[in-house]
């Protein structure tokens, strides 16, 4: 076992994913875990916020020390261990949208952030955050209620947080050591993903660029979306530089 060899769990912080950058700049082992149950800060892709109430969820950052080629998989690995976990306490169908959110009914149950710092051609470290709505009911909050849900929504009745979060990080050592003796997820992952035939928008936050329409095909070995456009072109979507709509037909 790897993930979750040293568990280090708060209250309260800013950032579990600040924390567990300034554990592994110290040298903390592979697969220190950082968790809490409030944190003030938390963030999602492209700096977006992240909603949690004190004591409802699981706010968890998790250190791993992967080579350059498998940066790609970290994605994969986070997305198919919260689907595995969420799907363990859920009758209801559990799905990805491209690239790491967790759905259910089309609404947000787990958001992904994976951080690397990197030296050259070497990965110092690599940290996976992982924020699940577990006991949270998000049809209290007038922000989150049209686009997120959480296992106490689904179920009608509250999850022990202990459980998930357990069977959460055995979820991600499955993941991790299967990429550490080289196997590939991805072929896994694309068959969880609901995004692959949908029309979508695909838009450039970090960019200028106009937002772009098409349909998504498929999925490369790193985890990149071939999207086909209006003019018959591929474009190659990469994670960290667009964000995805589903265009709902009327």
């Amino acid at each position: 076992m790897i993930i979750g060899r040293v568990i280090h769990h708060i209250n309260e912080t800013g950032s579990t994913m600040d924390d567990c950058r300034n554990l592994a700049r110290k040298g903390a082992p592979e697969g220190t875990v950082i968790s809490a149950n409030h944190q003030g800060s938390g963030r999602g892709r492209f700096q977006r916020s992240w909603v949690s109430q004190q004591g409802t969820n699981i706010q968890a950052s998790i250190l791993v020390r992967p080579k350059m080629s498998q940066l790609p998989s970290l994605n994969m690995i986070a997305a198919l261990a919260a689907s595995d976990t969420s799907q363990q306490l859920s009758s209801t169908k559990v799905e990805i949208k491209w690239p790491n959110d967790i759905q259910v009914f089309g609404k947000k149950l787990c958001g992904i952030l994976i951080e690397s710092e990197i030296s050259g051609s070497d990965v110092d470290f690599s940290i996976i955050g992982i924020g699940l709505n577990v006991n949270m009911d998000t049809s209290e909050n007038a922000e989150i209620s049209e686009i997120a849900t959480s296992l106490r929504n689904i179920h009608g009745r509250n999850v022990n947080r202990n459980f998930t979060i357990r069977t959460l990080l055995q979820r991600i050592d499955h993941y991790y050591c299967m990429l550490k003796k080289g196997q590939s997820l991805t072929k896994l992952w694309e068959t969880r993903l609901n995004t692959i035939g949908k029309n979508i928008t695909l838009s450039f936050p970090s960019t200028n660029r106009p937002s772009i329409k098409g349909t998504a095909k498929s999925i490369n070995e790193n985890g990149s979306l071939n999207v086909m456009l209006d003019d018959g072109s591929v474009f190659v979507a990469s994670a960290g530089e667009v964000t995805l709509q589903t265009i709902i037909a009327t």
